[in-house]
């Protein structure tokens, strides 16, 4: 099924209460490692609940949880192993130490990149299974099962209990970006000349939203196989977005005067439909519409062409002057009292609208090749999304 498919009541509920689902997720995770302690009691057994906190707490997707958890593991066996060794076949208090100092600082040194919290694990797990050197291998030994146990048991819960899936998360923000933007476009266009209007707000919660996407894509990738053959496609569409939102961001700064108001609109009337194929993505992405809406053939070429015959049609209109040295008189006076020539304005105006036609249109593209491949269809037939 579609990553922009409908969501289920179900999958709905839960996250729209993903914040209370994740809290009774958790004390469930720590009431079946309690059970399991009072049945079997093994030693050291705090650290299986201690490594579920640090798994679920911030991570309440099953991707994220996955992610952590197996880093966690890895990480753990790793340095128990290192510590078990050193504990096992070291006698000299000093020489441990030393080992162990020298195998901590190794960690931080190459510890980057995506699997840093592995190493993080790593570094931390041969201090505790070491600790004073005063203990045989089978408590290290013991910690280590301990901290493997609280691993599964939160991978268990994070699956089959009331799943918090990242992929219905990355969707919702997405849409969020994309209709935050649409308002914007659509605010503006609608706003009388020289408004005062603040979208500072709108705009900082589409670009919060862009963010929350980039750190959801771990987790997309361990729910999705089809996102994650497109994680590269994933980190392009939230650069698209943040080129939308610079470019809506210029829109504010736009002014003109009272009189030219009728040579705008006619660049606006164009821009319009923008706002309104940004609205339709918006529904799309949400699951509010079946099919994803398609663009016009060359959109940006046909607005482009558009765009110039207003814009000359505009400026015919202005040059209409009483004679040749009026208007360089004119000309001279505004540029003597700092103002922009109309023409110039007029042309960075079209400028603008042009470049939130390819940005909107881009958006599709990317949007567009998601759906296919969830639809499996041939790669020959992923299109930009526009209409043949």
């Amino acid at each position: 099924m579609s990553v922009f498919a409908p969501a289920t009541p179900f999958a709905d509920f839960i996250y729209r209460h993903f914040r209370s689902v994740h809290a009774l997720k958790l004390g469930l995770a720590l009431l079946v490692a309690v059970t399991i302690n009072a049945i079997w009691a093994p030693p050291h057994f705090i650290w299986s609940m201690v490594t579920i906190v640090v798994i679920m707490m911030s991570l309440p997707q099953v991707g994220g949880a996955i992610e952590k958890s197996l880093q966690r593991a890895i990480g753990t066996c790793l340095g128990s192993a290192y510590g078990v060794m050193l504990v096992a076949t070291v006698d000299s208090y000093w020489l441990i130490m030393s080992l162990l100092i020298l195998a901590v600082s190794l960690i931080c040194f190459i510890s980057a990149g995506r699997y840093s919290y592995a190493y993080l694990v790593s570094g931390f797990t041969i201090i505790i299974v070491v600790g004073d050197a005063n203990h045989d291998t089978s408590e290290a030994l013991w910690r280590t099962a301990n901290i493997l146990s609280g691993c599964v048991i939160a991978i268990l819960v994070s699956l089959f209990i009331f799943p918090i899936k990242a992929k219905q998360d990355w969707r919702s923000q997405l849409t969020h970006a994309i209709d935050n933007m649409a308002e914007v476009l659509a605010q503006h266009l609608k706003a009388p000349a020289n408004h005062d209007l603040d979208f500072r707000a709108k705009l900082e919660a589409a670009m919060k939203a862009v963010l929350t996407q980039k750190k959801l894509f771990f987790s997309l990738e361990w729910e999705s196989k089809t996102l994650k053959k497109h994680k590269v496609l994933l980190s392009q569409l939230a650069n698209k977005q943040v080129r939308l939102i610079t470019l809506l961001e210029l829109l504010p700064l736009t002014r003109w005067q009272e009189e030219d108001k009728d040579a705008y609109l006619q660049i606006n009337a164009v821009a319009s439909e923008l706002a309104f194929y940004l609205q339709q993505l918006a529904e799309f992405v949400a699951g509010k519409a079946q099919q994803l809406p398609t663009l016009p053939e060359c959109l940006e070429q046909e607005l482009q062409h558009r765009l110039q015959l207003a814009l000359a049609s505009a400026t015919i209109a202005s040059t209409i002057v009483t004679s040749t040295t009026a208007s360089i008189t004119d000309s001279n006076a505004a540029a003597i009292d700092g103002e922009v020539p109309q023409g110039f304005a007029l042309t960075g105006y079209s400028w603008l609208i042009y470049q939130l036609a390819i940005a909107v249109e881009a958006l599709y593209e990317d949007i567009a090749i998601i759906e296919i491949a969830y639809n499996k269809q041939p790669a020959s037939q992923i299109t930009s999304g526009k209409a043949d």
